[in-house]
């Protein structure tokens, strides 16, 4: 979902928060099914148990927190989810020999979704380090209020696995050609569940058509830290949390940095000129090999190349940063996003292999 407004972001993080349940267990403590909950034809979903100090948490395992144990069991997840749907037996007795051979502390972040069964996230190492959204909304955000520059809320959105929050600075305005002007900016991203590193980036923002370009990383950060124990004490961790944030708080002020905005606008300006594209069709093609674009996306960047009219390699990473806000999601869509600037740094050969047909 995209947030047009910060208020609306911050209601889905509190709310999201709320329902939050977190538990490091001990993997011989496990046991999961394979089970037919609600419509027996949708499918076969993943029951896991947990027997707890405090009871029995059952939770309803996410395809992404199943992707996540499959690899760190060691199971092909093509085989993974065969046996889930078509052998539950087999499924069950391979999954518990690892559990319990192999024994492990793991992470499990879930959703209370308030009846039997909460709703399983993500399936991590006890090493991992949380570095929440709730964090980013009461440590981060609240500084976008005491930067030097004017600061402006572009958008943000939550997925399922993901969080992006994009600002820019009014003031940072310029044109990369006339009538076309960009704006310099921040996104800040994150995932709760082990699907990618919190990042604070560059961003561009093309105004006339309102296409972002994420340009470089200010900040990049792995969600791991010291592996969770009695041995770590709730001082340490609080301090150590206080630093991480701290360096982000003076990462987030350093991306108003006006020199690389130039470098990047130096780069977007030299992109107008040079060797254009002579056929479209196929320029879009090795376009699409060259990225892995579906051929849904690969279609609607011809579509917005030619209706653009602009054959420069300016026109072809514009038509790739169009076609992502058609993306179903915005994953793919920040995705896209970056692809458009792959496309700006080429070098001058690399572009003309895509650009020219022999």
């Amino acid at each position: 979902m995209i947030h047009e407004t910060l208020d609306s972001l911050i209601e889905r993080v509190l709310k999201e928060h709320d329902r939050k349940v977190d538990m490091l267990a001990d993997t011989r403590r496990m046991s999961i099914e394979s089970v037919g909950v609600g419509d027996p034809d949708a499918g076969k979903n993943v029951e896991l148990t947990v027997d707890e100090a405090d009871g029995l948490s059952r939770l309803i395992m996410s395809e992404h927190s199943l992707g996540q144990m499959a690899t760190d069991l060691g199971i092909p997840k093509r085989y993974f989810d065969r046996m889930k749907v078509d052998a539950p037996d087999l499924f069950r007795s391979n999954v518990h020999h690892w559990l319990y051979q192999e024994p492990k502390r793991r992470m499990l972040r879930a959703y209370n979704q308030g009846g039997e069964f909460l709703t399983g996230r993500a399936w991590l190492s006890d090493r991992y380090r949380r570095l929440d959204n709730i964090e980013i909304a009461t440590k981060l955000l609240p500084e976008f209020d005491r930067l030097s520059e004017e600061v402006s809320f572009h958008n943000a959105a939550i997925t399922d696995e993901k969080f992006f929050l994009r600002a820019t600075f009014p003031r940072l305005t310029e044109d990369v050609k006339v009538g076309m002007p960009v704006q310099w900016g921040v996104q800040i991203r994150n995932s709760e569940v082990g699907a990618g590193t919190f990042a604070i980036e560059s961003f561009v923002l093309t105004l006339a058509c309102m296409n972002g370009m994420v340009v470089s990383k200010v900040m990049n950060a792995r969600h791991v830290g010291k592996r969770l124990g009695d041995n770590l004490s709730d001082e340490a961790i609080k301090a150590d949390d206080r630093a991480f944030w701290l360096a982000a708080r003076d990462e987030l002020r350093a991306s108003i940095n006006e020199v690389e905005f130039h470098k990047v606008l130096a780069a977007l300006r030299e992109s107008t000129e040079g060797v254009a594209i002579n056929a479209p069709i196929a320029a879009t093609e090795r376009l699409a090999k060259t990225y892995s674009l579906s051929d849904g996306e690969k279609e609607t960047v011809l579509m917005e190349l030619a209706a653009a009219g602009d054959f420069s390699r300016w026109g072809a990473l514009s038509a790739i940063t169009a076609a992502a806000q058609k993306a179903d999601a915005f994953d793919r869509r920040v995705e896209m996003e970056e692809i458009g600037w792959d496309v700006a740094t080429l070098s001058s050969r690399e572009w003309e292999r895509i650009a020219v047909s022999a």
